[in-house]
């Protein structure tokens, strides 16, 4: 069943005290950076949320995003409804690029 998927607006708010709203002068990712990219990817993907696994609550999912600009975003989303799933939090580790060696933003 493909569900209707919205995003709390804690996130879209956390997002941007989080990424700004331009780069940074070193290249870093921006707030349409992370919507347009990330967050894209796994309002698509909860639209399945049935397909995805869950731990010990069924109407909570989680999706990882592995991205090339980001790293690892990990995403949770909630069963609002019968029809509806709301992504309600975000996670991601800043120093992942730095972690593995590469660069950092």
């Amino acid at each position: 069943m493909i569900r209707r998927v919205t995003v709390h607006p804690d996130v879209l708010e956390a997002a941007h005290e989080r990424f700004g709203e331009e780069r940074s002068a070193r290249g870093g990712p921006s707030e349409y950076d992370f919507v347009s990219g990330p967050l894209a990817a796994a309002v698509f993907a909860f639209r399945e949320f049935d397909a995805l696994s869950y731990d010990v609550v069924p109407t909570v999912r989680a999706y990882t995003v592995v991205d090339t600009f980001f790293g690892v975003v990990d995403f949770v989303a909630v069963l609002a409804d019968d029809d509806v799933v709301e992504i309600v939090g975000f996670s991601d580790d800043p120093d992942y690029w730095t972690a593995l060696g590469g660069l950092d933003s």
